[in-house]
């Protein structure tokens, strides 16, 4: 089960992005809980994949001048040193690594000289404990190499790093935006997880309000539409920024936009399911009032079918508990049991009315 709201989950690392206020542009900010740093490289040359586990600053500078195309993978922000003299190394300015270090959960598209800057937030569904984890990941594309920053190593590049092993994988031979574009679509990917688990959440709520339970889950459902407005305002963003990439030539090749705009649908399918369900979960309060409004006219029907009964009742008892001295029925033998008829002819008479207009049980 998914703990809501979401908001949380994102609100937790939102007070990072205010460390920045009154500093210069392009400091780095390292959280106390930022993960280790992990660096993986790959070079992707004519002749297959290298890949280098955890190299050092002089590995990264000889295969920077080797032949081939380079993919640099770094996971985890604790070493600031060791992520300045990347940065060094391929020439980046101190605003564009802090962009991509420093983590204030927004959107980030820029084309500078012979770079490309690309920053969004993934979300994915940790299978060990079924719990929500959102991660920032940037990406920066030259000539030959790409960089991608992520917030700490999970396996979200995984089914990238799978199709880069087939020997005939298209991520082999095309240039490095065709692999930007595969980073972006398991980004994106990974979100349908978090929404699908919401969405049965939904539907298990809406089975306990139809049987009477929902008092008892409205917090739970109000929790739940806000962490469904909060993916929806993240999803927008998103969308947004895949639209603006589809916009602009200089950052992916024509030949790369017929893949790049299948992930602009699959943002446009997560806003649909997110909106479809927001809107189930709003539903699910108006149907546990209608359930109770409908469950307390029940409860003053049966009262007053009762007082009906009983009204007719007390005017004849009214009558007969008189202390007058000359009533007739008083000095009769029978007296006392023609009263009680009566009532109980009166009781059936009025039962049998309400039954025949569909006020008590099935009318005939």
């Amino acid at each position: 089960m998914i703990d809501t709201p979401i908001m949380e989950l994102f609100g937790r690392r939102a007070h990072r992005s205010a460390q920045g206020g009154g500093h210069a542009p392009g400091t780095l900010f390292v959280d106390p809980d930022s993960a280790a740093t992990q660096v993986q490289l790959w070079r992707i040359g004519d002749h297959g994949i290298e890949h280098v586990e955890d190299p050092d600053i002089d590995a990264l500078a000889t295969a920077r001048k080797g032949p081939g195309r380079l993919w640099v993978d770094i996971a985890g922000f604790a070493d600031d040193e060791r992520i300045r003299a990347i940065g060094s190394l391929f020439d980046l300015h101190p605003v564009v690594l802090a962009d991509l270090v420093n983590i204030d959960r927004k959107t980030k598209v820029n084309a500078l000289d012979q770079q490309a800057l690309i920053v969004i937030q993934a979300l994915h569904l940790a299978a060990e404990h079924q719990q929500p984890g959102l991660g920032q990941m940037g990406l920066l594309i030259g000539d030959d190499w790409l960089l991608s920053f992520r917030e700490r190593p999970d396996p979200l590049i995984d089914p990238v790093l799978a199709r880069l092993e087939r020997p005939t994988s298209r991520l082999r031979s095309e240039p490095l935006d065709y692999l930007a574009c595969a980073l972006l679509d398991v980004a994106i990917d990974g979100s349908f997880p978090v929404v699908e688990a919401l969405a049965d959440q939904i539907e298990q709520a809406e089975s306990q309000v139809m049987q009477g339970k929902g008092q008892d889950l409205l917090s739970e459902i109000h929790g739940q539409r806000r962490a469904l407005i909060t993916l929806g305002r993240l999803f927008w963003r998103q969308r947004d920024l895949i639209a603006r990439l589809l916009r602009d030539d200089e950052i992916f090749r024509q030949s790369t936009h017929i893949f790049l705009k299948d992930v602009y649908d699959c943002t446009v399918q997560l806003l649909d399911m997110v909106e479809t369900t927001r809107e189930l979960a709003g539903s699910l309060v108006e149907i546990h009032l209608s359930i109770s409004a409908n469950r307390t006219n029940q409860i003053m029907k049966t009262l007053t079918i009762m007082a009906s009964i009983f009204i007719p009742l007390t005017f004849i008892a009214g009558v007969y508990g008189m202390n007058f001295e000359r009533m007739p029925e008083l000095s009769s033998p029978w007296g006392y049991p023609a009263v009680l008829l009566l009532m109980l002819g009166v009781s059936g008479g009025l039962l049998l009315w309400f039954r025949r207009r569909g006020w008590l049980g099935s009318p005939r």
